[in-house]
Order: structure tokens, then C-alpha cells, then sequence
């Protein structure tokens, strides 16, 4: 594999939603049911974004940091929004939910499938019910991944979602949009790249994310 393509999949990615698509929601497959997040599961749930144990504990401080600086002080509001997709064991298999950033712009936050069941349909059932609600009201919705999440990106283009070319820089992180496009060329299959849509904030939303950059 061509070196670029080891550093190019950490590419910062960020992603608009204008309009939904409801013909990409699903309903949760049989045997599947949503809960929120409960106290106790806290550590459960700053391990779920890595795909291994030694991942997890390497990154603990860093998820320990970002639940302090973003979510800690709204008190029980995030219990009350995280989701949790689980099996017939109550086991947690998927999670995500829907976060307003800066008190003004809704984001979706950790996105998140096992890797062990990914393929069945999980991912897109928890975003179908996670954008339930905000198929009327609730839009434009913002995200965050990275060039390597391939799979993910294909599936919220099937929902409505768009690149986002400006501005440079993104709630303190690089927008990496072209690198990101030339690696997903390469690795995506050709019906799933070209239909790929870029997009660019208004000049007022471009404003407001620029003074939180400042600050």
C-alpha cells in the first residue's frame, strides 16, 4: 500500500447535512433495542470508540478531558441523549447521539458500531433513530470523522450529509478535505465516491464558528 494512504486515513473530515433523506432510515433489527447511557456505563462508553482494550486505556486521558470540557457541565443532559443500541443482553453494540456544539449548531457526536457488528445493519438503524427527530427542525446537523472511516462516510452521504470544503479550520481542527478525497478515491468503491457531495457554510455560520476559533 502507498505510504500516503497510512497517513492520509487520519484526514480530518467534516460533514453537512441540510436536508435529510429519509428513504436511507431504517427501522432496528429484530432482537435490537435503544437506552440511554447510565452513569455506571460511563467508562464503557469513553472506551467505545476504539477497537481494542490497550487503544482504550491508551487514549483514557484524552477521553477523560473531552467529557469534562463538553459534556460535564450540562449536567444530566448527556445521560438523557446518549444512545445505546444493544442485544437481547442489554449489551451495547452501537452508540451516538445528537449534541448542539456552542449551544447554537447540532452535531453528531461518537458515532460509534463495534467493529464485530459492523455489516449488520446496526449503524444505520442507531442513525436512523438518533435523526429521527431532527428530520423537521433540527437541521443543518455537523459531524466529525476521518478519512479512513470509509464506511461510515458512505452512509451519511446515503442520508443527506455533505463534505464541507470551507472554512480551513473546524472547531480547532484542520479541515483536510482534499486529502481526504484523494484517499477516499483510492479505497472507496467508485459508485460510493462519485456519489460524494461537497458544500460550504453560509457566511454567518462561517462567523460564528471563526469567533469560537479566536477565543
Amino acid at each position: 500500500m502507498k505510504d500516503w494512504l497510512e497517513k492520509w486515513n487520519e484526514s480530518h473530515i467534516f460533514m453537512r447535512c441540510d436536508t435529510l433523506n429519509e428513504k436511507a432510515f431504517s427501522a432496528l433489527p429484530l432482537g435490537y433495542h435503544l437506552r440511554h447511557c447510565r452513569k455506571e456505563e460511563l467508562g464503557l462508553w469513553k472506551d467505545f470508540p476504539f477497537d481494542d482494550a490497550q487503544q482504550a486505556q491508551q487514549y483514557r486521558s484524552f477521553m477523560d478531558a473531552y467529557f469534562m470540557n463538553t459534556y460535564a457541565g450540562k449536567g444530566e443532559l448527556f445521560f438523557n441523549t446518549c444512545l445505546f443500541l444493544c442485544d437481547e443482553h442489554d449489551i451495547p453494540l452501537s452508540t451516538g447521539f445528537l449534541w448542539k456544539q456552542y449551544d447554537q449548531f447540532w452535531t453528531l457526536h461518537w458515532i460509534k458500531t463495534k467493529k464485530a457488528y459492523e455489516g449488520k445493519g446496526l449503524g444505520r438503524a442507531m442513525l436512523s433513530a438518533i435523526l429521527q427527530d431532527a428530520k423537521t427542525n433540527n437541521t443543518p446537523i455537523y459531524l466529525h470523522t476521518h478519512a479512513g472511516c470509509e464506511r461510515a462516510i458512505h452512509l451519511y452521504t446515503e442520508f443527506g450529509f455533505k463534505i464541507l470544503i470551507e472554512p480551513e479550520i473546524i472547531d480547532q481542527k484542520p479541515n483536510q478535505w482534499r486529502q481526504a478525497l484523494v484517499y477516499l478515491r483510492e479505497v472507496m468503491p467508485k459508485q460510493y465516491f462519485w456519489g460524494l457531495r461537497l458544500t460550504m457554510m453560509s457566511e454567518e455560520e462561517w462567523q460564528i464558528f471563526r469567533e469560537k476559533e479566536i477565543k
